[in-house]
């Protein structure tokens, strides 16, 4: 009998151990493969975050995009696969599964974008909010956008086939009459009333995967696809440019994982199965950021940068890299085993704060 008691006793300690350092190191047992993860350091330490207002295992979430509200960081959106978008409005200690009024945003809907919209809010005592996301439920893929934050959706953009998603949705930051989107049967569409009516604008070919508008010149534009295309329009979508090409050089670099502009430097990074490369003339050539990532962490899966400095972060596997310095020097920090971080976002009110999201699926 004292065995067993002892037995037990045993256990219960292990358990707590492990509940304390899976909270705080990412121990395997109490680690689900999704959800949020904190850094109030620059990324030198990390911690599970987040809760979901109504309950329930917010760490199985396979978080693919993270979004802020452009006038208010604490206002963030997170795309997730089969499980909708979630929104905070607490800087992500709590999120809320937006739940449509008007039942057009399905509550299984794979959400592979959020692009919101940079004139909005126009703060008063109401705060307005419209954004816009890329989905595919029920076998096509939308456009939906909203004009209440989330309250209730509607249906502007249907893929005409059934089995292609909408990757990508981009509004123009400088004209937000301007939407773009990005299909799985590589059509580029443009709207120019808010998303209400489309025209295309080009056909690739390649299922489509990011959009780039230059903030600073928003007849710049880059596109990418899933087959490892990349493609320049200095006329703001009237004509494209193939700069594919400039890949070839880098083994892997075909393998895109996102598209990351330098509000700061102007420069874009593409975070690749190669490694991480950066463009200083927006896509037309490629040079490789010096950091070494162990080959079975590839593919870099995100990128982000600090408003503040030269901060870079980037994410490949279950490991998240930090520079201070624009690139020069990096310091890595490991999580534990079946991390997959694919976005990243840091505050821009609080460059110490970084928050990411993880998930076992990329987008599909």
């Amino acid at each position: 009998m004292q065995q067993a008691v002892k037995a037990i006793l045993f256990f219960v300690a292990v358990a707590a151990v492990l509940t304390i350092i899976g909270g705080t190191y990412f121990g395997d047992v109490l680690t689900p493969q999704g959800g949020f993860f904190i850094s109030l350091d620059k990324g030198a330490t990390w911690r599970r975050f987040g809760a979901l207002a109504e309950g329930g295992n917010i760490n199985r979430l396979d978080i693919v995009d993270i979004k802020q509200n452009p006038k208010d960081p604490r206002i963030l959106y997170a795309a997730t696969l089969n499980n909708s978008v979630l929104k905070s409005v607490d800087g992500g200690e709590v999120w809320h599964k937006l739940e449509d009024r008007n039942g057009i945003l399905k509550p299984r809907a794979d959400v592979q974008s959020v692009a919101v919209d940079p004139g909005l809010p126009d703060y008063g005592k109401k705060i307005p909010d419209r954004f816009y996301l890329a989905v595919f439920q029920d076998d096509y893929g939308h456009v939906l956008k909203t004009e209440d934050g989330g309250l209730s959706f509607k249906d502007v953009y249907v893929t005409p086939k059934p089995n292609y998603s909408v990757f990508a949705v981009e509004v123009d930051p400088k004209n937000s009459k301007v939407v773009w989107a990005g299909t799985g049967e590589g059509v580029l569409l443009k709207s120019v009333d808010y998303g209400e009516t489309w025209r295309l604008a080009q056909e690739f070919g390649q299922a489509i995967s990011y959009i780039l508008i230059n903030p600073r010149n928003t007849g710049q534009m880059l596109v990418t696809t899933f087959n490892g295309g990349v493609f320049s329009s200095s006329d703001g979508g009237a004509n494209w440019i193939d700069e594919t090409e400039g890949l070839n050089n880098f083994n892997g670099a075909r393998n895109i994982q996102a598209l990351v502009y330098d509000q700061d430097t102007g420069e874009v990074y593409l975070a690749t199965g190669f490694g991480l490369l950066k463009s200083r003339n927006f896509g037309i050539d490629w040079q490789p950021v010096e950091v070494i990532f162990p080959q079975e962490s590839l593919p870099v899966l995100d990128a982000a940068l600090a408003n503040t400095g030269r901060e870079i972060y980037a994410s490949a596997n279950n490991l998240v890299y930090s520079a201070k310095d624009g690139g020069k020097f990096w310091q890595v920090r490991k999580l534990k085993k079946k991390k997959k971080l694919r976005a990243l976002w840091v505050d821009p009110k609080n460059s110490n704060r970084i928050i990411a999201g993880a998930g076992k699926a990329g987008r599909r």
